[in-house]
């Protein structure tokens, strides 16, 4: 929903010569779509910012708007740990942040703090979790990249 991010991706569509891509500027419950209309779908980055309950119900618009066989693209904060192992791997996680004041604005990389504030107020989930809501949605996962204990990418698929 970022105007400089779709102003970026719109240049790079360019770029790239590619003119049967459409941007949408809109949220996960604001885009009034036509069902079984896309092919493809890209969500990066923007899926934690929603509760379990309402992500669970965007994916369900997703599903919705993908024709049989397209491709929903999922790249988010996903935690890929149990959560006995939460308390450990989520204080390597801040660890890796700058070490700065609060609300230090950076060109590069997140403060420690700016970690913190992730794990305290946004909805990242379980990877489990995650995938059991693809799963009930009618969403198949085709592959998985997890490179890191707080990093999916995921390539779904509407069956």
């Amino acid at each position: 929903m970022s105007p400089a991010m779709l102003s970026l991706l719109r240049t790079s569509l360019d770029d790239c010569g590619l003119g049967n891509v459409t941007v949408i500027e809109s949220g996960f419950f604001s885009y009034p779509y036509e069902p079984n209309s896309m092919d493809f779908v890209y969500s990066r980055l923007a899926l934690h910012h929603l509760p379990d309950f309402w992500k669970s119900l965007a994916l369900h618009r997703i599903y919705e708007m993908l024709r049989s066989g397209g491709v929903f693209r999922l790249w988010d904060v996903v935690y890929n740990f149990e959560p006995h192992e939460a308390t450990e791997r989520l204080e390597n996680w801040c660890a890796t942040g700058r070490h700065v004041a609060p609300v230090t604005p950076l060109d590069d990389g997140w403060g420690c703090w700016e970690i913190a504030e992730h794990v305290r107020d946004e909805h990242s989930t379980y990877s489990w979790l995650l995938e059991a809501m693809f799963e009930r949605t009618g969403l198949s996962i085709e592959h998985a990249d997890k490179p890191d204990a707080t990093t999916a990418k995921y390539v779904l698929r509407k069956r």
